[in-house]
Formats: structure tokens, C-alpha cells, sequence
């Protein structure tokens, strides 16, 4: 099966995402900080009424963190109630984001892949600043190779603010 892959830089690491999962891509804005929150949290925005979680994933990957916050970028994820129309559609099964409209805080977006499901490679056990769980596979492309992240696994682990402040 060929999976379409949005691709996105932190720093000088290039990581993706399924597009299905994402819902848009937003200019970084005024984030409200909330006091005391985990050093994961940057805060709250409102993005057309709704209001989003903002997660800096630089803090949850420990990457470093974006010298220019106004050159940032949004990744904004879908939420389960837009997931469930995918999974009767057969897509995206086991995935579980929340209802929560959550946004990943990001450099810049890269490009969108399409790579076949069986050359996504299970990630190497020598990652050693990228906690495992959070990577789905590897993909390898011509010059350059692209983490495949969990963003399940990465929504768990901020949730449960395992991060520390």
C-alpha cells in the first residue's frame, strides 16, 4: 500500500508524519503560554474560534529548539472525530489522537513522499536522543533518510506529561 508522508525539518533532522493525520499547516501565531505548564507546552491559540494545543516537538524529540519563532511553522493534527471518517474508510486504523485539536511546532516544511508500506524500515535501536517509541519506521531517500514518527505514542507521552518542566 503507498502511504502519502508529510515531511517537515526540526533543526537540521528531517521527520514525518502520515498526511492523513494532518490537517492543515498554519503560519506559527500569538501562542498563549499557560503558566507552570511542562516545558513541551507552549501554549494555547485560537485558530478561527477553536482553540489548539501547542506542543514545541523539539522538547518531546530533544532536538534543538527553533532559534526564530517567527519563522516556525504549525502542523496541525486532525482530530479522532476527523479520524473516524478515514477508518471507515479502511485508513488510519489503531490511530488515536484525541479530540483535541493539537498543533506540533515546527521549522519548516519539507516535501510530501509517497513510499510503499513495506520500505518504511523498523528504526535502528542506536537512535540515541530519540526516544524509540516515538519513531515509527525509516524512510530511506536517495541522498537522505526521514523518521517516521508516532504520533500516537507522541500525543501519549505529552498527555501524561512525562516530559519533564
Amino acid at each position: 500500500m503507498i502511504r502519502q508522508i508529510a515531511t517537515f525539518l526540526l533543526g537540521d533532522t528531517l521527520l514525518g508524519v502520515d498526511i492523513l493525520l494532518v490537517k492543515e499547516i498554519y503560519r506559527h501565531q500569538s501562542v498563549n503560554p499557560i503558566p507552570d505548564a511542562p516545558r513541551h507546552l507552549c501554549g494555547l491559540m485560537n485558530l478561527r474560534g477553536r482553540i489548539v494545543t501547542v506542543i514545541n516537538l523539539s522538547v518531546c524529540l530533544n532536538r534543538p529548539l527553533p532559534a526564530d519563532l517567527e519563522k516556525c511553522r504549525l502542523l496541525i493534527l486532525k482530530t479522532q472525530e476527523d479520524i473516524r471518517a478515514c477508518s471507515r474508510k479502511g485508513l488510519l486504523e489503531n490511530v488515536r489522537l484525541g479530540d483535541d485539536i493539537v498543533g506540533f511546532l515546527i521549522d519548516k516544511m519539507d516535501d510530501v513522499l509517497s513510499v510503499e508500506s513495506n520500505d518504511i524500515l523498523p528504526p535502528p535501536p542506536n537512535i540515541a536522543d530519540i526516544d524509540s517509541d516515538l519513531i515509527e519506521g525509516i524512510i530511506k531517500q536517495k541522498d537522505r533518510l526521514v523518521i517516521l514518527l508516532n504520533v500516537t505514542a507522541i500525543l501519549e507521552l505529552v498527555m501524561n506529561a512525562k516530559i519533564e518542566k
